[in-house]
C-alpha cells in the first residue's frame, strides 16, 4: 500500500468551516511527498492528483483533498484540532487495517494549501512512521482547462 495515498485519505477527513471558507472552486493540483525515516532508501516519487472543485465542493476541505480514497484508513476522528490564523493544527486517529494516528498542520490561502504530517501506521504488522508534505494549488477554471486539455 502506498503511504502517500494514505495521507490523502486522512486529509479527506478535515471538515473545518473556517478552513474551507476561502478555498476557490476550480481545478486543483495536489502533490504529496512521503518519506519513511526508518527506511531512508525508500523515496517514492511524489503523487500528483488533479481535481475539479465546484463551488459546493470548495465549501468542504474533504472534497479538496479527498480524491484518493484508501480503504485501509477508515473511521478517522479528530482527537484535537485548532485554527490559528489560516493554519489548521490537528491530531487524529483512524481505525481499519492501518490503525493510523496522525498529527499535522495545513496552511491555506484561497488558491494554495501546504502542510506537513507525521503519521504512525500499522503496516504489515509493524508500527511505521511516515513523514509527508502536501502542497496544493488552484490551476484555473475547470471548464476552460478541461477543454484545453481535451483538444
Amino acid at each position: 500500500m502506498r503511504p502517500n495515498i494514505i495521507m490523502l485519505a486522512l486529509l479527506a477527513t478535515i471538515p473545518h468551516p473556517a478552513f474551507a471558507a476561502d478555498i476557490q472552486p476550480g481545478l486543483w493540483e495536489l502533490v504529496l511527498e512521503t518519506r519513511v525515516p526508518a527506511s531512508p532508501d525508500f523515496s517514492p516519487a511524489p503523487d500528483t492528483v488533479n481535481q475539479c472543485l465546484t463551488a459546493h465542493d470548495a465549501q468542504d476541505p474533504a472534497r479538496v483533498l479527498g480524491s484518493a480514497a484508501n480503504p485501509g484508513a477508515s473511521d478517522c476522528t479528530f482527537t484535537e484540532k485548532s485554527m490559528v490564523g489560516n493554519t489548521l493544527h490537528f491530531k487524529m486517529k483512524c481505525s481499519g487495517s492501518l490503525g493510523m494516528q496522525t498529527r499535522g498542520e495545513i496552511t491555506y490561502t484561497a488558491t494554495t494549501m501546504e502542510g506537513n504530517l507525521v503519521s504512525t501506521a500499522n503496516m504489515m504488522g509493524q508500527a511505521t512512521e511516515l513523514h509527508s508534505r502536501i502542497t496544493a494549488r488552484r490551476l484555473g477554471d475547470c471548464q476552460t482547462l478541461n477543454y484545453n486539455l481535451a483538444h
